[in-house]
């Protein structure tokens, strides 16, 4: 499930583990003798399978090799030659102990490399269970064949037909991948068993026939050969994007065939899904904090369909052993599944059984360590995309069961593809290339390993004395100097100017410059009436004239520059208003953002249009501009927690999708003006705009669109679905299709100015 390339994973860390020493025929003379050649062979990689709770990944990478561990002393191969040569004696039997141990346990940990090493000149049946046993594992992103051997032995606690209609599945797929060609290493990692896994289970689970009808096998093989070839299929869209397929082959699979079949199917039948239909009857005071404690491994467990807590206990347990940070974000995901779910008003049973945990417990996996590495910027990511998710999952529900068919795990690959297409400038924020991707502990030390060599190369160019170069995104990045747009008041002035030359308006700057009182009239004397007399007093006259005509022109064009530099400043963009507010207060500038995001509704990008439109909002409803207000100033301030592009957030483009999420979700509220507790949907699903839009970018920016209103939709649109009008806590408006032909006169049609005049006068 985690995407990546097994033998692409040979050259990502160059890091020595403490945990992985000599191989297991020479443990005996670990200090008698120096090993030659491994039984073993290793990659480099191979140097983090082991117990990834046993030293920080931070001290593994950032600690010399002359330094000695403080959990596992390790020699040198000069230092061992030189002690055997001293004749110094070994160590006694309780650091050979010590040793032994630690090697065991890396070996059961992790990837376990080593059993996949040792298996390759093995019988090809021994390294077809393998990849059956990972391809299990892998629907916890565990690429662990001791994992998957846990996990079968949990779905045999639960049922064991499901557990031969999984196991099936799992076969199926991964035969059907070989026989396609597919990547070896692909194969052998378990990435074309998981979706098969999974589709078995839920067919076995959504069967209304009796357990053992051994005829729901044929729709269970049928169905698990075509998860290679979806895998293939999406693969090849998603590596524009580098994006892992994530269970999307089985959702597509289980879905169709669920589709086809339906409860009323003579063959095959399945479960009923039907809609909500009336609101829930909650009493708070019946809540049993015992099942509620209960629910966390029931909702690992609904992963695979199972709700019994011994099986979700035997799938955590499952992933500490590959990954003690896999099994700390599934557990966390399934109780932020729950929280969720009570704060919509649930019913106590659907929270019982995990239905609402199991697709937090998977986007909470993804985001928090295993594609992105893992921070503590990660970390809150992980928590806002399982909350997202588990909202997502309401609301799929509720669509999905108009159809009959349950959601299966769309919330979760939904969720995790949006939070891995976010582009942020957070360098905390470090989502992994698929190659490299293995386990939350292995990525965390490749994150490290990359960030220490970036910092070595710009400390060497630094000391090299070598000249700061600008990257192509810093240059990207840096404000280019535009044109000065013209705005719709802009006059042609240069045209006048052009103009008044024709009537001697050059003629008269040059004598400006000679005169310095050019506007006084000077009174003509003539002393002879000669013809050469009468020529100049004519021409003197003219010369008068002009300036008065000039003199009013430039007053005139002085005037209209007044008024065109005063209209410039409040139409178009505002840029010099913008500009201005750069050394003030941070709190001017968010204000300013705020109204740019507010008009950018109507794609307008100016302030004071920002604020008229505030107003208009308020003669509506001031309850709904305050709504509006709140999901404009949450949008934005995400986004600067996301450190998304910021001439982007100045220009109100992360602002006007949550202005409208305000706005919307207070319409449409069923529960009146002011009712305080629905600004906090409204500050969640504002939070999701950026992430949104984000995600949105990433893709269409392939083919340089905009992403218009579409995160409002989509935020919207799920929010709407996940609660409904027979919600407790916010209800929203009953809509309902149409079920009668309107009664249209069209001579009754009235204007309503005309209407309201008519009233007002009489």
């Amino acid at each position: 499930m985690s995407g990546h390339r097994m033998e692409e994973m040979s050259d990502t860390h160059t890091h020595s583990s403490p945990l992985l020493a000599e191989p297991p025929s020479s443990r005996h003379k670990l200090y008698e003798s120096e090993c030659t050649s491994p039984s073993w062979p290793s990659s480099p990689q191979d140097t983090h399978p082991a117990l990834p709770l046993l030293e920080m990944p931070e001290e593994k990478d950032l600690r010399s090799s002359s330094e000695e561990s403080h959990i596992v002393k390790i020699e040198k191969p000069n230092e061992k030659g030189r002690r055997i040569e001293s004749g110094a004696a070994p160590q006694d039997s309780s650091g050979q102990g010590g040793i032994s141990l630690f090697q065991a346990v890396g070996y059961l940990t992790g990837e376990m490399k080593e059993c996949r090493s040792w298996l390759k000149d093995k019988p090809l049946a021994f390294q077809f269970t393998d990849w059956v046993l990972r391809g299990a594992a892998q629907v916890m992103f565990v690429n662990n064949p001791l994992s998957g051997l846990i996990i079968f032995i949990g779905l045999l606690i639960q049922n064991p037909w499901w557990t031969v209609a999984g196991g099936l599945g799992t076969v199926v797929s991964t035969l059907t991948a070989l026989v396609l060609s597919q990547d070896r290493s692909a194969i052998a990692s378990g990435l074309h068993g998981y979706n098969g896994m999974l589709v078995g289970m839920l067919i076995a689970v959504f069967s209304e026939k009796l357990d053992y009808y051994w005829w729901l096998l044929l729709p269970v093989t049928f169905t698990a050969m075509s998860c290679p070839v979806f895998s293939s299929a999406l693969s090849s869209v998603f590596s524009k994007w580098d994006l892992p397929v994530f269970t999307l082959p089985f959702n597509i699979a289980v879905t169709l065939y669920l589709a086809a079949t339906g409860h009323y199917n003579l063959f095959f039948p399945t479960t009923l899904v039907e809609p909500v239909s009336s609101v829930p009857n909650i009493t708070w005071s019946e809540i049993e904090m015992s099942l509620m404690l209960q629910a966390i491994p029931v909702g690992v467990g609904q992963v695979y369909g199972c709700d019994n807590p011994w099986t979700g206990g035997v799938f955590l347990v499952a992933l500490f052993i590959c990954s003690p940070l896999i099994c700390l974000h599934a557990a966390i995901g399934s109780i932020v599944g729950m929280l969720a779910a009570l704060t919509v008003a649930t019913p106590f049973k659907t929270i019982y059984l995990g239905l609402w945990s199991y697709n937090c417990v998977l986007s909470c996996i993804a985001i928090g360590g295993m594609f992105y590495a893992l921070t503590w910027q990660t970390h809150l990511l992980a928590l806002i995309c399982a909350l997202f998710c588990a909202y997502m999952g309401a609301a799929l529900s509720n669509i999905m069961s108009v159809v009959g068919v349950p959601p299966g795990t769309w919330p979760f690959c939904l969720s995790a593809l949006t939070f891995l297409l976010l582009m942020t400038n957070n360098p905390a924020i470090y989502k992994l290339p698929l190659s490299k991707v293995t386990y939350p502990e292995a990525n965390r030390i490749y994150y490290l390993t990359v960030k220490s060599s970036e910092e070595e190369k710009s400390l060497s160019g630094s000391a090299g004395g070598q000249p700061p170069t600008t990257s192509p995104k810093a240059d990207e990045g840096s404000e280019a100097v535009h044109p000065k747009p013209r705005n719709v008041f802009h006059i042609e002035w240069s045209f006048i100017r052009r103009r008044s030359k024709v009537f001697g308006k050059g003629e008269h700057q040059e004598r400006r410059t000679k005169d310095p009182s050019p506007h006084q009239y000077r009174k003509p004397t003539v002393e002879l009436l000669d013809l050469d007399t009468m020529e100049k007093s004519s021409e003197i006259k003219v010369e008068t004239g002009i300036s008065k005509t000039s003199w009013i022109q430039s007053s005139l064009a002085a005037s209209g520059k007044r008024v065109r530099k005063a209209l410039g400043y409040i139409t178009g963009e505002m840029k010099e208003c913008g500009e201005g507010l750069k050394d003030k207060s941070p709190v001017f500038q968010f204000l300013d953002w705020v109204l740019r995001g507010t008009s950018q509704v109507m794609f307008v990008n100016n302030p004071l249009s920002g604020i008229l439109i505030v107003l208009g909002l308020f003669v509506q409803n001031p309850w709904w501009a305050i709504s509006g207000c709140l999901g404009t100033v949450v949008s934005t301030l995400t986004a600067l927690s996301l450190s998304q592009d910021k001439s982007a957030i100045a220009a109100g483009l992360h602002g006007y999708n949550g202005v409208l999420v305000g706005l919307l979700m207070a319409v449409f509220s069923d529960k009146g003006d002011y009712y305080w507790w629905l600004l906090l949907p409204v500050i969640v699903m504002s939070v999701s705009c950026p992430i949104l839009s984000s995600a949105l970018g990433t893709i269409f920016s392939k083919w340089d669109l905009p992403v218009f209103t579409l995160p409002f939709n989509i935020a919207v649109t799920l929010y709407l679905a996940a609660t409904g009008h027979y919600n407790l806590f916010f209800p929203t408006k009953l809509l309902q299709p149409s079920s009668s032909l309107p009664n249209i006169t069209w001579s009754e049609v009235q204007v309503p100015l005309v209407r309201y005049l008519r009233h007002t006068v009489a």
